[in-house]
């Protein structure tokens, strides 16, 4: 179907009857917009049709029906009864002295109407019988501009991310100390240097994890002197401090060692009040807080006493040893190694990793976040990072079941709900997708994905303020479609996908809206030169309507 240039204003040639009072041939027609648009799933059309005087015979009347003729078929919008001054029945009268009638209609879109011709058919009746019927000759429209068409399917995902990094560990342990003494004896520097402290170390040492701090901190009990105390304390940290010194060397370690008294150890000895339960405990405690010393508080009697003492105030008196170190980070050949040989070894955090920067092939990823999940099974991310390699592999159902995974086991997290809009999207239910992405609103993919919904909708505004301020081809074609082609070339080139062909035939189309006839050459010579299949596409375009008659356009279509 050849498609000509022709104004919005069109008189439709041949509309005639057999009776001559009917004069329909003479109606003007003005279609908003002409070329036709693609919006929505739909065609939209606005007419005004200008009738003369004597167009409808007094008790006479019609049925004026636009019907869109394409390749492949013809669609008929509703039609507009219409009728006589003194005709019976229903429908808009039209004067004996003329006027104009307002018509709006829409149609579901059909591939093919890109090149169309929209007539008008009318059927005349006097008296209720048919007296002819016949289809404007000359098309009142030409074509359907189906810009929108270009948006790509591009939805993103939410990916369930690593929080994989540097691991610091602390290892404490204590030295205990006699009443009023700051000596340290054999049995607790063996608690040390010989027990599970001293295994840490030595492992860490082996395995070349980092030795950041040695923190001392001595205590004493509140049961003497303040003053005493406070010095006693500092006392029993310098020399617990003395021992680490060697301790240290031994090991062949650099770190630094610190070392302070805190005095006495009120909040301590709260603490394992709560927790025991003899007789004359509170006694005992209040006493304490009341400034008793060590000799008054033995007044109680020899049983109440020598439990607090074992239980509350012996554990008081020592230095805490506070050890911080970052553990060695394995090599990407190790995590690659472990993660695909023996995933047990390695932390979920660490499988995360791996699979997201070192393993390149989907099989062995999807292998290996398969472990992770049931390594993890209260974990969400593992499921979630295998749908949405499912859904970049075209299997939509695997993908939509491994996203139900992750939604038992996280409901409420908003990246699986954009994820399972994002497939039912894919899979072209769009109530079930809008539904999902309202609930998982607050990302950058989920915006990108509204975006690509209110283009499908008509609703460009809103899909501009979706976008935001994201560079991407859809992201400037929504641009184009709200009104602003001239802003639509610099957010395509600070995309990604600003080398594909398509990106420069959109950035033809911008340049086309906004008459610059050079730019539409330029980007469509480069467009073409990477994919020859745009050159027929460019041809029917209606975007480049203006263009047919330049002898460079020409050149490049045909």
């Amino acid at each position: 179907m050849k498609l000509r240039n022709i104004g919005l204003l069109v008189a439709a040639s041949v509309l005639t009857f057999g009776c001559a009072k009917f004069n329909l041939d003479k109606i003007k027609y003005k279609v908003v917009p002409c070329p036709l648009e693609y919006k929505a799933d739909s065609i939209e059309v606005t007419i005004t049709a200008e009738y003369p005087k004597k167009t409808m015979p007094k008790k006479g009347t019609a049925d004026l029906t636009p019907v869109l003729k394409y390749k492949g078929g013809e669609k008929a919008f509703k039609t507009l009864a219409v009728k006589g001054e003194k005709a019976d029945g229903s429908g808009q009268t039209l004067s004996w002295s003329g006027g104009t009638v307002k018509y709006n209609s829409k149609i579901p879109y059909v591939a093919g109407m890109e090149e169309a011709e929209l007539h008008v058919k009318g059927v005349g009746y006097m008296k209720g019988k048919e007296k002819g019927t016949v289809m404007t000759k000359d098309p009142i429209c030409l074509g359907t501009i189906i810009t929108p068409l270009l948006l790509k399917k591009d939805e993103k995902f939410v990916y369930g991310k690593h929080n994989y990094g540097p691991i610091t560990l602390t290892r404490k342990v204590s030295m205990f100390f006699p009443y009023n003494s700051f000596n340290i004896r054999p049995s607790e520097k063996d608690s040390v240097s010989k027990g599970t402290f001293n295994s840490f170390v030595d492992f860490q040492i082996k395995d070349g994890g980092t030795f950041k701090s040695l923190d001392v901190n001595g205590w004493a009990s509140p049961d003497g002197e303040e003053g005493k105390n406070n010095e006693l304390s500092t006392k029993r940290a310098d020399e617990v401090k003395k021992y680490l010194d060697g301790y240290i060397k031994g090991k062949k370690l650099t770190v630094t060692i610190s070392g302070k008294g805190n005095g006495e150890d009120l909040a301590g000895l709260n603490s394992l009040a709560s927790k025991a339960n003899f007789t004359g405990k509170d006694d005992l405690v209040n006493k304490i807080k009341g400034g008793a010393k060590n000799s008054e508080l033995k007044s109680a009697g020899n049983a109440s006493y020598n439990q607090f003492e074992k239980e509350l105030l012996s554990p008081l008196r020592k230095s805490e040893i506070t050890l911080i170190i970052t553990e060695r980070q394995k090599t990407a050949a190790e995590l690659t190694d472990l993660a695909k040989n023996n995933p047990k070894k390695l932390t979920l955090e660490e499988l995360l990793y791996t699979v997201e920067t070192l393993i390149t092939d989907d099989a062995t990823k999807i292998t290996v976040l398969q472990s992770t999940a049931s390594q993890f099974p209260s974990d969400w991310r593992a499921n979630n990072n295998i749908g949405i390699i499912y859904a970049k592999q075209g299997k939509l159902n695997e993908a939509l079941t491994e996203f139900q995974k992750a939604e038992k086991i996280a409901g409420s997290e908003k990246g699986i709900k954009n994820n399972i809009g994002a497939v039912y999207m894919l899979k072209g239910d769009k109530t079930q997708a809008i539904s999902y992405y309202k609930q998982g609103s607050g990302s950058q993919e989920n915006n990108h994905n509204m975006g690509n919904v209110y283009i499908t909708q008509g609703k460009y505004n809103e899909a501009v303020s979706a976008y935001g301020s994201e560079n991407s081809f859809n992201a400037a074609l929504g641009k184009l479609l709200a009104g602003n082609p001239e802003k639509a070339p610099a957010i395509i080139d600070g995309s990604s996908e600003k080398d594909e062909a398509i990106s420069y035939y959109l950035k033809a189309v911008a340049a086309a809206r906004t008459n610059s006839n050079q730019a539409v050459i330029d980007n469509l010579k480069t467009a073409i030169s990477k994919d020859a299949s745009l050159k027929a596409k460019a041809k029917a375009d209606l975007e480049f309507l203006k263009m047919r008659e330049n002898s460079d356009f020409k050149s490049l279509t045909n």
